[in-house]
C-alpha cells in the first residue's frame, strides 16, 4: 500500500468522521425541533413562528451534508451496481473515471453555489430577518467537502491494486 493511498484513507475518514457527527447533531436538533413544533401546535399553543423556518434550514444543511458521507464510501447505488458487473479489470478504470467525472461535477456545484451565496448576501429570511447566505451556504461546503472525497477516493484508487469496490470503501473509511 503506497504513502499516497494511506494518506488519502486516514484523511478522508477523519473528514468522513466528523461530518457524520455533524449530520448527526443537526438531525437531533431537527428532531427536538420538530418535536417542539408539534407540542406547540396540539398542546402548548404558543405559537412559536421560528421553528418551521429553523427546522427547513437544518434540514437543507443535515441532507447537504450527507452528500460528502456517501461520496466518501462510493455508496452511490447505480454506480456501484454497473461497476461490479463489469470485468475486473474494467472495474478499476470505471471508478477512476468515474471519481474523476464526480470531482469535476461536485467542483462545478460549489464554485457555482458561491454565486448563491453571493446573491443570498441581499436576501433575509422570513422569521428570523438572517441573510440568506447562511442556508445557501449548504450548497459550496457540502459539495465542496463532496469534491474533497472524490479527490481522496482517485488517490486510494491510484495507489492501490484492489479491484473490489466495496472493501476498497471499507477500509478507506476506517481510521488507522
Amino acid at each position: 500500500m503506497s504513502r499516497c493511498h494511506r494518506l488519502s484513507s486516514r484523511l478522508s475518514g477523519r473528514i468522513n468522521l466528523l461530518n457524520q457527527r455533524v449530520v448527526g447533531v443537526l438531525m437531533a436538533v431537527l428532531l427536538l425541533d420538530v418535536w417542539i413544533a408539534v407540542l406547540d401546535r396540539y398542546l402548548l399553543h404558543w405559537q412559536i413562528s421560528w421553528v418551521e423556518e429553523l427546522a427547513r434550514y437544518i434540514m437543507i444543511w443535515a441532507i447537504l451534508l450527507a452528500v460528502p458521507c456517501c461520496t466518501a464510501g462510493r455508496e452511490h447505488i447505480g454506480l456501484s451496481t454497473v461497476v461490479q458487473h463489469l470485468p475486473a479489470p474494467l472495474q478499476r478504470g470505471l471508478r477512476i473515471l468515474v471519481d474523476l467525472l464526480s470531482l469535476l461535477f461536485f467542483g462545478y456545484l460549489a464554485f457555482s453555489g458561491t454565486e448563491l451565496v453571493i446573491k443570498g448576501l441581499q436576501q433575509v429570511s422570513t422569521v428570523f430577518g438572517l441573510p440568506m447566505a447562511y442556508p445557501y451556504g449548504a450548497i459550496p461546503v457540502a459539495f465542496g467537502l463532496a469534491a474533497l472525497q472524490s479527490l481522496l477516493a482517485l488517490l486510494r484508487d491510484c495507489g492501490t491494486d484492489a479491484l473490489e469496490p466495496a472493501a476498497d470503501s471499507q477500509k478507506a473509511l476506517q481510521l488507522q
